[in-house]
C-alpha cells in the first residue's frame, strides 16, 4: 500500500498544479529555499502556534484550525496544546511536541518511509513499526508529505488526502491539504485535486528549542 501511495505522490508531482507547483494564495508567504531533489527531506524544525488560519486557493478565509487536530485528528492527548515544537531527534525522524504553557503534553512522530523501515530489514514490505516510527512520510518536490487517508472505489480508481508541509520565508509552517483522485476512463488517465492552505505562525526562537525537549 505504501509503495502504491509513493507512486501516486510522484504522479501528483507531474500532474497536480495546486500543491506541487503552487500558485500561493496572497495570504501565504513564499516558501523558504529547500532541496527539491528526489528523496531530499525538507527541514521544518521550529516552534509554532497550534492555532492557524485556513485559506482556499483563491485566498478566501476558511476559518481557524489547530495543527494538532489537522495532523492527528481528535487525539485527546493533544487537545490542550497551544504551541508545537517540531524537532528532528535523528535523521529523517520528526517529532511533533505539543505543549501547553510551554510544557509538553504529548509527542507524535513521523518518519521517512524507507525500504529498511518498511521491511524491518527482512525484505518483506508492510512491516512498518508504528510504535517506533509513528506515521510514515514521503519527500516530494521540497515538501514533507504525510498521507492521512486513502480509499479505492473499484479497479483503477483512487482517492486520498495528504498533508504537505514546508517552511515559509517568515518562519511560518505552511500545511497544504491535498484531496485528490485518480482513475482511468476509457484507457485515459484522469487526475483531479483540491487544496486548502494553512499557515501556522512561528513563535520566537523556535529553532533554538529543538534539542531542549526529550520524548
Amino acid at each position: 500500500m505504501h509503495i502504491q501511495h509513493l507512486l501516486i505522490s510522484l504522479l501528483a508531482a507531474g500532474l497536480c498544479g495546486c500543491a506541487i507547483t503552487p500558485k500561493l494564495p496572497p495570504q501565504i508567504p513564499a516558501f523558504a529555499a529547500a532541496d527539491e531533489k528526489f528523496g531530499s527531506s525538507p527541514k521544518i524544525m521550529g516552534r509554532y502556534s497550534d492555532s492557524g488560519q485556513a485559506f482556499t486557493n483563491q485566498g478566501i478565509s476558511a476559518g481557524q484550525m489547530s495543527l494538532s487536530k489537522l495532523l492527528f485528528g481528535s487525539d485527546q492527548a493533544c487537545v490542550e496544546a497551544d504551541s508545537v515544537n517540531v524537532v528532528e531527534p535523528e535523521p529523517e525522524v520528526i517529532d511533533f511536541q505539543f505543549c501547553k504553557d510551554g510544557q509538553p503534553v504529548a509527542t507524535r512522530r513521523v518518519s521517512k518511509y524507507t525500504w529498511k523501515r518498511a521491511t524491518g530489514g527482512h525484505g518483506v514490505f508492510e512491516n512498518w513499526d508504528s510504535s517506533k516510527y509513528g506515521q510514515p512520510y514521503y519527500s516530494v518536490k521540497g515538501f514533507l508529505d504525510i498521507p492521512i487517508k486513502e480509499s479505492h472505489d473499484g479497479p483503477g480508481i483512487y482517492f486520498g488526502t495528504d498533508y504537505l508541509l514546508r517552511k515559509a520565508i517568515d518562519g511560518s509552517l505552511i500545511v497544504v491539504q491535498k484531496d485528490s483522485g485518480f482513475g482511468v476512463v476509457v484507457a485515459v488517465p484522469v487526475w483531479g485535486s483540491h487544496c486548502t492552505w494553512y499557515r501556522f505562525p512561528p513563535i520566537a526562537d523556535g529553532d533554538k528549542l529543538q534539542h531542549n525537549f526529550v520524548k
